[in-house]
């Protein structure tokens, strides 16, 4: 009985030395793609790793990883790649020419669900916006290369990712993602269903070499080759004027119009979002100072501070505007409901004028049965859209995490002494000429 009980351990230990993170079983193949796709559209969801229960009521095996933009991208393509036993192999960011896989021996003597997500959490180290286009390529606005499964990616000035969950039939992007990790960070990801500003995406560089844009996953023998070689390849994105970008991309994409209404709710509900999303940000950040002795460092101010985000709000701010300006001007915005006017007219009150006309004009606004998206911002202290919008616009908003939470909101212009008396980087203000 002893012989048999020591035969069972040393198969056991054989079984965890010398281990991949998975063994692969199948191959990757289009039909494989499609089922890629198919799984990121039915199981991708925001509480992926805020769950604690799978649907099928088991433990989820990923819960309470925490990830950035990247991470999130990563994480779409090697869950899918573990569960259905599917290579998952990317460009070593750290060398060129090698690559990284679930063929690692790194965890041996590790069970198999303990290495991945040890495998995970090792790809979150190494990876980032810049190693997402050396394992992507741009592809053709279809709806055959733009679904589930694909990703957009920002250029080196703005270094940020999106997975697209779902292609909607209106022709929009359902983007799934998140944003920089903090101390007191959650796992819940964060959602839109609304494009992001096209001269945010490719700003600097609309060239293939910028590396923005659609994006989809590279076949292994493509790694650590010219991205023009991949079949597929296309610079299609890249010629279409960025003023013109979204609708262009929107047409090609389609497969029905929505009515005015539904666009204006949409929007609004993705502004919305922005403005939620903010908060547990800001409260990140202030926590984080209120562990800080002195001065940040740039690390802990970069994790901390907002002016991408910022910038992300205001850019779907102006979206809205531009587009119910449009639609006054065509014919008085006649297809909208009257309660959709009386709440858009609150956030704008003088949307024929230019923005930085409206902005001077704009008068502080409280909450009512007017208000959108009335959303506690402080303890005990709340903001709609249109006030959050006047304050945002006028430059009152504060991204620097050296603030308190009265120059983060607003209340009191900043900087405040404290953040005067310490370095700052990424300072953002409102571009309002943009009419």
């Amino acid at each position: 009985m002893q012989r048999l009980i020591l035969l069972l351990v040393v198969l056991v230990s054989c079984n965890f030395a010398h281990a991949a993170v998975w063994t692969d079983v199948n191959a990757w193949s289009p039909a494989w793609e499609d089922r890629f796709s198919e799984w990121v559209e039915n199981n991708w969801q925001i509480d992926f790793f805020a769950r604690k229960k799978l649907p099928n009521g088991q433990s989820n095996p990923y819960y309470g990883l925490r990830t950035d933009c990247a991470d999130t991208v990563y994480s779409m393509r090697l869950i899918f790649a573990y569960e259905n036993k599917l290579p998952f192999v990317i460009q070593d960011p750290t060398a060129y020419g090698r690559t990284i896989s679930n063929q690692m021996k790194r965890f041996d003597k590790q069970r198999e669900e303990q290495r991945v997500k040890n495998f995970l959490l090792y790809i979150y180290d190494m990876v980032s916006t810049k190693s997402v286009a050396n394992d992507t390529y741009p592809v053709a606005i279809s709806r055959n290369t733009v679904r589930a499964g694909s990703l957009i990616l920002t250029t080196a000035v703005n270094h940020h990712s999106w997975t697209i969950k779902e292609m909607l039939p209106i022709g929009v992007p359902h983007l799934v993602y998140n944003s920089t990790v903090g101390r007191t960070s959650g796992s819940t990801l964060q959602e839109r269903q609304s494009w992001p500003n096209p001269e945010w995406v490719f700003e600097g560089d609309q060239t293939p070499a910028g590396g923005a844009g659609f994006r989809y996953w590279r076949p292994v023998e493509y790694l650590n080759q010219p991205v023009w070689k991949v079949p597929g390849y296309s610079e299609e994105q890249y010629k279409v004027p960025l003023k013109r970008w979204v609708k262009y991309a929107q047409g090609r994409l389609q497969l029905r119009r929505e009515t005015d209404e539904q666009m204006m709710a949409r929007l609004l509900k993705v502004t919305c979002q922005g403005l939620v999303g903010r908060v547990s940000a800001v409260n990140d950040g202030l926590n984080a100072l209120r562990s800080t002795r002195g001065c940040m460092k740039y690390e802990d101010y970069d994790t901390y501070s907002t002016p991408s985000r910022d910038q992300r709000v205001f850019d779907d701010y102006v979206t809205l505007r531009k587009v119910y300006r449009e639609l006054v001007l065509a014919n008085n915005a006649s297809d909208l409901s009257l309660d959709m006017r009386v709440r858009l007219n609150k956030i704008y009150p003088f949307i024929e004028e230019s923005m930085a006309s409206e902005t001077r004009k704009m008068a502080p606004v409280g909450v009512d049965g007017t208000s959108v998206c009335t959303t506690e911002v402080i303890s005990g202290q709340y903001l709609d859209l249109a006030e959050f919008k006047r304050r945002l616009f006028a430059g009152l908003i504060s991204n620097n995490p050296m603030d308190e939470a009265q120059y983060r909101w607003g209340q009191l212009r900043g900087p405040s002494q404290r953040a005067r008396s310490c370095k700052s980087w990424d300072v953002w203000v409102p571009n309002l000429k943009q009419d």
